[in-house]
């Protein structure tokens, strides 16, 4: 396949690239609390304070207890949001987004590349298409997370290798190790595409580029060695070590024995991450007719890297190693039915808008911000006028983010509470009591406790509002509003007005 585009096809390319990165930049000043909380706010704190000096080889999170670093993967995607931010003077979520939909954008070049030298300009434009509008690749492609940077630099790698190895100069080759070492950096569970570059790429008899591309995770394994002799050194937190056991236990396969393992895995492949129809039409895509071996060889190192994590299958967003192959099999069906001739258009069209619309509802909420997180806002503002910089506050994470305060992260499942005083090498006595974990805090130096949305009136959730109505009566409200809660740790009522408590009530 030559090298050069024809003009309407550059053209075509050119616009679905401009798409692919505009649906993930359009909302880019949202709230990153939609989808996984969880991994988006402690990546968005890292970098926040990366720009504030903490150091690459610190990365620092705002929650206890401290020194807490997250040391799960080398802080290069939070350096990129940083250095964006920096350079802009855009908030971290919105340069987390844009740095995320652009990476994805780098993947869709990739993947073109990678398909049309092998299925021609039609595949390899609908391959693109079908990238750019997956469900998984939508919503965790505008995330402030470094999974879609780990994919983009994944593709564009595999694109560069492509071109070597097809006789292009060595440019290609420096820039796809680079690019190789970026990916295996972000992600190291991404280490799986060595086995398709070195099969299917760049052959067998090519030994000395095979140990080239495998020299690739060597930045990735001197990173964990950093890791190991800071936590050896006791410099890291005991949440740091919980990480990395969470880590090697998610590599023991006795999770392939429990049911529970199956559902989120069958919710996720079958509905959420690629639309019921898109899967169909991959599986066609791919059953029919000679299909190069790299997409093989992709698809059964991805999908035993997915056995091997298997405990980590309620993360939606590891499921997007399968997204290029189903691509270029929904691609393949797609133009399979546009090549049937009479009626082949239409019903292609058809197909192509069914996908389209059910992809748009499986995803269409990545750009709502949930209804539990809505007074998000308003309670940032009401810990930043209530709590001194310096003092330690118990609230979700997010809330500590937004409101740009240290603190103690608060749980309220049981479990859950168990988990985080375990992080502080702590037990709880009573942990169904809905404040334990807060006076656990409290004894540790936590001062304040904060919450969105949970404030004065009904509140939806039971747990929640039992929790909120303990605390009043425990301690000095301060904010008590639909949209906000906050409350100084020692006992009520304030002794400012001697009676009652001093409790802003304002409306939102």
């Amino acid at each position: 396949m030559p090298d050069s585009l024809p003009p309407r096809q550059r053209i075509a390319l050119a616009a679905l690239l401009l798409a692919t990165f505009g649906l993930r930049a359009w909302g880019a000043d949202q709230p990153i609390v939609e989808n996984y909380v969880g991994r988006q706010v402690p990546t968005a704190m890292v970098a926040r304070n990366l720009q504030r000096g903490s150091g690459f080889l610190r990365p620092r999170l705002d929650t206890g207890p401290f020194p807490n670093l997250f040391l799960v993967e080398p802080p290069i995607y939070a350096s990129a949001v940083a250095g964006l931010g920096g350079a802009t003077g855009w908030p971290i979520g919105v340069s987390g987004r844009l740095v995320s939909a652009l990476a994805t954008t780098l993947g869709a070049w990739g993947l073109f590349g990678l398909v049309r030298r092998r299925e021609g300009g039609t595949v390899s434009l609908l391959a693109v298409g079908v990238f750019a509008t997956m469900p998984v690749m939508l919503r965790y492609g505008r995330a402030v997370q470094p999974d879609a940077m780990m994919i983009g630099t994944q593709l564009a790698a595999m694109r560069c290798w492509d071109a070597f190895a097809s006789g292009r100069g060595r440019g290609w080759l420096a820039s796809g190790w680079l690019l190789l070492a970026t990916s295996l950096a972000l992600k190291v569970t991404s280490a799986f595409v060595l086995v398709p570059l070195a099969l299917a790429i760049l052959g067998v008899g090519r030994k000395g580029l095979i140990v080239l591309s495998a020299s690739a995770i060597v930045p990735a394994l001197l990173w964990y060695l950093h890791a190991a002799g800071v936590l050896a050194e006791g410099e890291g937190s005991r949440a740091s070590l919980d990480n990395g056991r969470i880590w090697l236990s998610a590599l023991v396969p006795s999770a392939l024995l429990e049911s529970e393992t199956y559902r989120p895995a069958a919710r996720y492949l079958l509905v959420r991450a690629f639309t019921p129809i898109g899967l169909v039409l991959a599986v066609i895509g791919l059953s029919r007719g000679p299909v190069d071996r790299l997409w093989w060889i992709w698809f059964a190192s991805a999908g035993l890297s997915l056995v091997a994590l298997a405990g980590k299958w309620h993360h939606e967003y590891y499921w997007m190693v399968l997204a290029p192959v189903f691509s270029v099999g929904i691609a393949r069906a797609l133009a399979a039915i546009l090549a049937r001739g009479r009626g082949g258009p239409r019903t292609a069209g058809a197909a192509g808008a069914a996908l389209l619309a059910m992809s748009a509802a499986v995803s269409g909420s990545t750009w709502r911000t949930p209804v539990e997180w809505r007074g998000l806002a308003e309670a940032a503002e009401a810990v930043r006028r209530v709590v001194p910089e310096g003092a330690l506050v118990v609230a979700p994470e997010a809330l500590l983010y937004s409101a740009d305060r240290r603190g103690c992260r608060l749980e309220l499942p049981p479990e859950a509470a168990r988990r985080a005083a375990g992080e502080w090498g702590g037990r709880l006595d009573a942990p169904a009591d809905p404040l334990a974990l807060v006076e656990f805090y409290r004894a540790r130096g936590a001062s304040f406790l904060a919450g969105p949305g949970a404030g004065a009136g009904a509140d939806p959730d039971p747990r929640r509002a039992a929790f909120f109505r303990a605390a009043r009566a425990r301690y000095r409200v301060r904010v008590d509003r639909p949209g906000a809660f906050v409350a100084e740790l020692v006992p009520g009522p304030d002794p400012d007005d001697g009676a009652s408590p001093h409790v802003d009530r304002r409306p939102p």
